[in-house]
């Protein structure tokens, strides 16, 4: 039998395991303004949109472009919000990609992988079969051996860390 003091006890430290609920504001509070930017969108697009748009939404219609740079009048906001429509309909279109694109991807990212180990692993044992080359020997070296495939110059990552980061902001 369990004391009666001790079964109160655990009445008052029970609710307060699950009443706690953290929010990350900056990120529901991001979510917001893509849903904004995405209505306003939608509007511009279907002509429902009245009144022209300010100079840093303008690239909602246009689109952004490899030469807008970031001191350019584009706010952080929507560049963020564009990178991730655009992030977004390369995942969709690599989904719907037939079995031979899909298979030819594939094999390309673990020829790279396999060669960067084998590059990696050749450097490392022939700095410690005759110890360290110069730094710049070194540099290029290892740069050589991270090298990717012309297409996709950027990697996963960095896309991840763009959305999820929110370094831009």
């Amino acid at each position: 039998m369990v004391p009666q003091h001790y079964n109160a006890l655990l009445y008052c430290i029970w609710p307060s395991c699950y009443m706690y609920i953290y929010v990350n504001t900056t990120e529901a509070e991001l979510q917001k303004n893509f849903t904004k930017l995405s209505e306003l969108q939608e509007k511009v697009r279907n002509g429902t949109e009245t009144e022209p748009l300010p100079p840093e939404l303008q690239p909602l219609i246009t689109g952004l472009d490899d030469q807008d740079s970031d001191n350019s009048v584009i706010d952080p906001v929507v560049r963020l919000f564009l990178k991730r429509q655009k992030r977004m309909q390369e995942v969709k279109k690599r989904r719907e990609a037939s079995l031979i694109e899909r298979f030819q991807r594939f094999s390309s990212k673990k020829y790279y992988s396999i060669k960067r180990g084998f590059l990696m692993t050749a450097i490392a044992l022939r700095n410690l079969a005759v110890g360290l080359p110069p730094l710049e020997q070194l540099t290029r070296e290892v740069a050589y051996a991270n090298m990717k495939e012309p297409e996709t110059e950027t990697s996963q990552d960095e896309h991840l860390k763009e959305e999820v980061g929110h370094g831009e902001l």
